[in-house]
């Protein structure tokens, strides 16, 4: 990866109850916490699943600062809900000018921490924010992380675990948009662009860190872009569900997936009211 590449850093899942979250999230993962803990600096809390393309960050307000304010405002109307979409970039500066260039209006680096409960450890990055209007009304920012803090995998505490990210799906009424944001000034690949009638829209992938942002475009959308559903990735979906099922939480049968030689199911519990998908890929 090219020091220039902005990545899908991480995933902001807003939650009103940290606890009860982290829980259910690693029953569905298989995996235990790499990180719980706080951000004084914007009044919140979080846990954190490292996997191997990125990270989910269950976000619960915590005291008050600007972070507090996200958190209350996207959970206004629901318990749950994923929150945010996390940009990374290994060079602030060569993204700061590129986007600007591209009409993005960024802030300088604002420097921030985090403090782990597990470990006493802290990890220090820089976060570069612009206008939600941006993303169309997405919370979501860019991330550089100091190249001294670690964020360990989060251990594997069950067999068939969740190993990564597939992809995230957004919903916006505006394709063109969309191509701007994401592709012209965040700098992201766009790897494929098709028309869907059965959606009567356009359906964009966008490709970093080894995950897409599928965005489908449609009139039938919300007046403001909105993040939809997740995709979860695991080696083995046979194995995966008989674990999820065997452990209670709701699953649907595998079926095949839309793409060729993939298989999904459906979770439908302990997915913190996010509608949420596992995918196995065919072997290469």
């Amino acid at each position: 990866m090219s020091s220039q590449d902005t990545t899908v850093d991480h995933l902001i899942i807003a939650v009103s109850d940290l606890a009860q979250a982290s829980k259910h999230y690693g029953l569905l993962l298989g995996r235990d916490p790499s990180w719980q803990g706080s951000h004084p600096d914007y009044g919140t809390a979080n846990t954190l699943f490292n996997l191997e393309n990125t990270y989910i960050e269950l976000l619960a307000a915590q005291g008050s600062g600007i972070g507090a304010d996200a958190v209350t405002a996207i959970l206004k109307s629901k318990p749950n809900a994923l929150g945010g979409l996390v940009f990374g970039t290994e060079n602030s500066s060569a993204f700061l000018q590129r986007a600007r260039s591209a009409g993005l209006e960024v802030s300088d680096p604002v420097p921030s921490h985090g403090i782990d409960d597990l470990s006493g450890n802290t990890r220090h990055w820089s976060n570069l924010f612009w206008d939600p209007a941006a993303a169309r009304g997405i919370f979501s920012f860019c991330i550089c992380h100091d190249p001294e803090s670690f964020l360990p995998p989060a251990p594997v505490t069950a067999a068939a675990p969740i190993s990564a990210v597939d992809h995230v799906v957004v919903q916006t009424q505006d394709a063109q948009a969309a191509k701007r944001f994401y592709g012209d000034q965040l700098g992201i690949r766009l790897a494929l662009e098709q028309e869907v009638p059965q959606w009567g829209g356009t359906q964009l992938f966008f490709r970093a860190s080894s995950m897409s942002i599928e965005v489908i475009a449609s009139k039938k959308s919300e007046a403001m872009d909105s993040l939809w559903g997740l995709a979860l990735k695991t080696a083995d979906i046979d194995a995966t569900r008989q674990r999820l099922y065997e452990t209670g939480i709701e699953v649907s049968e595998v079926r095949e997936g839309r793409k060729k030689g993939t298989q999904v199911c459906t979770v439908k519990s302990h997915v913190l009211d996010i509608p949420t998908l596992l995918i196995e890929h065919p072997l290469k």
